[in-house]
């Protein structure tokens, strides 16, 4: 089953752009992968999301051979719909201003979603909790990340 989420990035003049990720999208899995592989390259994070909607995010938005696809993915290598499914109509959305995201982001059913602001915070929102806002997420992110493997390692 998915967790879906929707991850943007702020431009210089306040728009929020953003796309669509349907797997693992919990701050323990997509979250803990931005703060680990994306909040610390802007422009890694900005071609990422410019890439549009995806099944999921791995490391890296880019394959190092050809032969990745949606069937064939290579290990740890973002899977999207448009470059490795061949769908369309799957660019990013922008929203005109972090109000508007606030408000409007719940586009196809996403449960969270993560903002990567001008002054390089993770702005993170969560649908089942009333659509709150943690302004500086990476904390709580790795927090619910460790939580997560607590509850694991307890269960095995």
């Amino acid at each position: 089953m998915a967790t879906r989420a929707r991850i943007g990035f702020e431009t210089q003049v306040g728009e929020i752009v953003s796309a669509y990720h349907h797997y693992d999208g919990y701050p323990a899995g997509l979250g803990y992968n931005l703060v680990r592989n994306y909040i610390a390259d802007r422009d890694k994070f900005m071609e990422a999301v410019m890439l549009g909607d995806a099944s999921y995010w791995g490391k890296t938005p880019y394959p190092s051979t050809s032969l990745h696809s949606f069937s064939n993915a290579e290990e740890d290598v973002s899977v999207y719909y448009g470059r490795d499914r061949g769908e369309e109509n799957v660019a990013p959305v922008t929203f005109t201003d972090f109000e508007d995201f606030a408000e409007n982001w719940n586009i196809a059913g996403e449960e969270y979603a993560y903002v990567l602001r001008l002054d390089g915070t993770l702005t993170m929102i969560a649908r089942y909790e009333d659509n709150k806002v943690v302004e500086d997420a990476e904390d709580e992110i790795i927090l619910a990340r460790a939580a997560m493997i607590k509850r694991i390692k307890e269960t095995a």
